[in-house]
């Protein structure tokens, strides 16, 4: 191998001290090379996350020892102390090729934790519509009496539609609901203003309250459809 420059380090150092000694310029290695001008320059400048894979890089390094008469083993041994062991079999361990595994890695790692904020996010809302959907109070129409009635019967027929599986409360009595929903029983008035309540509820849903006012005079002589 020819004489390098002492103060030589790299081996990007060395292939440039190399050329300068010999009056070589870039321009005749690429020619005797036929390796790209930027490829030699990267080589020369250490730049190894320009350079391609290091199977490649190997070859460049193999004939740009060959154009200055150098030693090819000499400057292979240069660049693995370098670059490390970074064959196609383990690409990871190289500057450029563990760049790459950092940013793919950091992107995986940023896919996958959105991924999973995302499930946790869909499972949380379905969690809490279902807790809202068993605490809110079933939907509950009052058909019969209307508000405000008046009438001179001693009885008034209650009746009304509920939301699905429920329980119906009318005065704090509990009513048989049927399989249409519908609700219906009879409650004993006094005279004067009657106060009749029904409530509803599932299991584990808070209570819906629906109050009808209805006033009993029986001298009102006043008949309203039951």
């Amino acid at each position: 191998m020819r004489k390098l420059d002492r103060d030589a380090q790299t081996l990007g150092d060395k292939l440039r001290a190399l050329r300068r000694g010999q009056a070589v310029s870039m321009d005749m290695v690429e020619k005797e090379t036929r390796v790209q001008r930027r490829y030699l320059e990267a080589l020369e400048h250490g730049r190894y996350d320009v350079l391609p894979e290091p199977l490649y890089t190997r070859n460049f390094i193999r004939a740009y020892a060959r154009a200055l008469g150098a030693d090819e083993l000499y400057f292979l041994e240069q660049y693995e102390e370098e670059c490390g062991r970074c064959d196609l079999v383990a690409p990871m361990q190289g500057p450029r090729q563990r760049a790459k595994f950092t940013r793919f890695f950091v992107w995986n790692k940023a896919i996958v934790v959105g991924a999973v904020c995302l499930a946790f996010f869909g499972l949380f809302s379905y969690l809490g519509s279902q807790v809202h959907s068993i605490l809110t109070p079933p939907e509950v129409v009052v058909l019969r009496p209307t508000e405000a009635a008046v009438t001179d019967q001693a009885i008034v027929h209650v009746e009304g539609l509920v939301q699905g599986e429920a329980t119906v409360y009318i005065n704090g009595e509990q009513v048989v609901v049927g399989e249409d929903q519908i609700f219906s029983t009879e409650v004993d008035l006094e005279r004067g203003l009657n106060t009749i309540t029904v409530e509803a509820e599932r299991r584990y849903s808070r209570r819906a309250v629906h109050e009808r006012q209805v006033y009993f005079d029986p001298e009102t002589k006043v008949t309203f459809n039951q």
